[in-house]
């Protein structure tokens, strides 16, 4: 009796379906979506997002609103008043009056009479 290996399933084909059916990924799979991953992640780092050593570089830059009211106050020696201020750094009185109340607090500046403000 002869046997007819050309009509016998072969292995691959069967794990093949079986894999198929069951709809697991098979090797090919999963390096294809690890090549459309790396792609991916050249495109994202393409844009070269903001370290931290960008952030803290600007953050260096720009001033807090301690200095700014501080800064205000030093360009007018003979002291200014709380309107000028207020015009100057756009804040509102809350947060200007607590500035004023730090910086008076540690001797930044004094108080010359109500509402006038002089650097030490």
């Amino acid at each position: 009796m002869e046997e007819n290996f050309d009509q016998t399933p072969h292995w691959e084909g069967f794990i093949k379906l079986i894999l198929n059916r069951l709809d697991i990924p098979t090797k090919e799979d999963i390096s294809l979506l690890h090549d459309r991953l790396d792609k991916l992640e050249q495109l994202l780092y393409q844009k070269q997002p903001i370290t931290r050593k960008q952030n803290k570089k600007e953050a260096v830059k720009r001033k807090n609103a301690s200095s700014i009211v501080l800064e205000v106050v030093a360009n007018h020696p003979d002291g200014t008043n709380f309107k000028t201020i207020k015009a100057a750094t756009g804040f509102d009185d809350k947060k200007i009056r607590n500035i004023i109340f730090r910086l008076d607090k540690i001797k930044k500046i004094k108080r010359v009479k109500r509402g006038i403000y002089k650097i030490i």
